[in-house]
């Protein structure tokens, strides 16, 4: 355990108790209205029913599409979550999708395009063609995609339209959807407080009602986290089962490839292994999703926590509770559940951060297209954020900033730590084997308050240690907590049994109620 993080960690929670007035302030007034009620019953059912009751011809695909259309209008004042919608365009794809269903088979659908006609939404991140692809940054911000990322393509090609690409941070490089190109993403359950990051556009907007499923993508949390602060569900595949190809920002470390992944976000569970196998394309095969899983087969473990670290970001009992209250549910039912012990988690934070900062070519809000060789003072640009001045935004200057803290990690120290990471993947993996999964708090707190993220840096460490691990992770929501803000936990398996994340997914979603609209 470093003692040096140990007191960031302390020193940047004492930072947030200072700052908590500052933020309540900054944050705007609580929300005196009830938020849009969604009246039109097409927008509460899963895409699997969807596509077949449009493949049925009991409802038209241009009907569905206008319906979101719709809600997203009516929403999207209140959260900020898009950068660019297409609706001609999508209204357009949804007829032909309609004059093909008029023309051919169901069966011959169902092989072809098993979601036709069903609407979804990207992340900015994850190219769609012809829509921006600026990663929040105002450097790219005439920039667009030239041809569509590959899961993205995987989606369109099974039938899917896209409606929209969302809003991310600066380069993906926050928990909290702001940049100076679209502005700021807020929770449709509090206006005060973020919707996360770095696929915050696509959690608000999924929280609000205003779309089925989206494509998120996953370096550190960037799925479960706004899956968590917004009350649905969110997969981090097995790091390599879902091409990245596409998607900004990129690097050439292959080892970034391993950490960084593609992945569904969702209203309903039971949409989520059909995802999965249509954006994993050919590499769906390693998944096995097709294979059958009895969840009284399924061993639970959990662990309320990361161990004892005085840095570390308490968890909520709320949380603790929900989490208790899951393995509860499991026990009356017959399934193994087993509290865990790794002994190298309490040093999670450290063993996420060694892979992060052995990356190298580590992309960089500060390359500019026009000037790739120009340099930039963080201190400077600090100080130009303070006073309006600067081209970026200050969560992306301060992700450089906590990169910077690499230095303080000698070499010797940063290659313990990656054996350590090492030995913590081996023993995970062979404790939860072919037939186990943990489950583990996604962030120690619900929805923060804007800006209230940069004292609560050590909290994404619940989620990055399993991005360096390369595990899959789905996050589930759990009802609310008693200030009214969604509350959730990830549940972790060994590298290729996302399927089982995903079937303990679907049975919570039934005994707890999955995701709740906003009130």
């Amino acid at each position: 355990m470093e003692l040096w993080l140990m007191c960031l960690g302390l020193l940047l929670r004492l930072l947030n108790v200072l700052l908590k007035p500052f933020v309540a302030f900054i944050g705007g007034p609580k929300r005196t209205t009830p938020f849009p009620e969604i009246r039109n019953e097409m927008l509460n059912i899963p895409a699997v029913d969807l596509a077949e009751r449009i493949r049925n011809k009991e409802l038209r695909s241009e009907d569905v599409v206008r319906a979101y259309i719709e809600r997203i209008r009516e929403v999207n004042p209140l959260i900020n979550a898009v950068v660019e919608e297409r609706f001609e365009a999508a209204i357009e794809e949804a007829r032909r999708a309609d004059v093909l269903i008029g023309e051919t088979q169901p069966l011959w659908l169902i092989k072809h395009y098993p979601l036709l006609g069903v609407p979804f939404t990207v992340k900015e991140s994850c190219a769609l063609r012809g829509a921006p692809l600026t990663g929040g940054s105002l450097a790219r911000q005439d920039v667009r995609a030239a041809a569509d990322g590959e899961a993205v393509a995987h989606l369109r090609a099974a039938g899917c339209i896209p409606l929209l690409v969302s809003n991310t941070p600066e380069y993906c490089l926050n928990w909290e959807s702001y940049n100076h190109v679209t502005g700021r993403t807020r929770n449709p359950y509090d206006p005060r407080r973020t919707a996360g990051g770095s696929s915050g556009g696509e959690g608000a907007l999924l929280g609000a009602g205003a779309s089925l499923f989206g494509v998120g993508s996953d370096v550190a949390g960037s799925i479960r986290v706004p899956a968590h602060f917004n009350g649905v569900f969110g997969h981090k595949p097995t790091a390599g089962a879902v091409s990245i190809h596409g998607h900004f920002p990129m690097s050439t470390d292959e080892r970034f490839a391993r950490m960084l992944t593609v992945g569904p976000m969702a209203r309903y569970a039971k949409d989520l292994p059909t995802l999965l196998h249509i954006m994993a394309g050919p590499g769906a095969a390693r998944l096995r999703l097709d294979e059958p899983v009895q969840t009284r087969d399924i061993r639970v473990l959990y662990a309320e926590d990361m161990g004892w670290n005085p840095g570390h970001v308490p968890v909520d009992d709320d949380i603790q509770m929900a989490l208790y209250r899951a393995v509860q549910y499991f026990k009356r039912h017959g399934l193994s559940t087993e509290r865990a012990e790794f002994e190298r988690l309490p040093e999670g934070m450290e063993l996420a951060f060694s892979v992060l900062q052995s990356l190298r070519d580590v992309p960089s809000i500060f390359h500019h297209p026009e000037d790739p060789k120009a340099q930039h003072n963080l201190l400077l640009e600090l100080v130009r954020c303070a006073v309006g001045q600067s081209r970026y935004s200050l969560a992306g200057i301060m992700f450089y900033v906590i990169f910077g803290l690499r230095h303080f990690f000698t070499a010797d120290r940063l290659l313990t730590y990656q054996e350590k990471a090492v030995a913590l993947r081996t023993q995970l993996i062979d404790t939860l084997g072919t037939d186990g999964v943990l489950f583990f708090p996604t962030y120690p707190t619900s929805a923060l308050r804007h800006y209230e993220s940069f004292g609560h840096i050590m909290g994404v460490g619940y989620t990055m240690l399993f991005n360096a691990l390369g595990l899959p992770a789905t996050h589930v929501p759990l009802g609310l907590d008693r200030n009214g803000l969604p509350i959730g936990i990830q549940v972790v398996a060994a590298p290729y049994q996302d399927r089982l994340g995903l079937c303990i997914a679907r049975e919570l979603e039934a005994a707890f109620g999955g995701w709740q609209a906003p009130k």
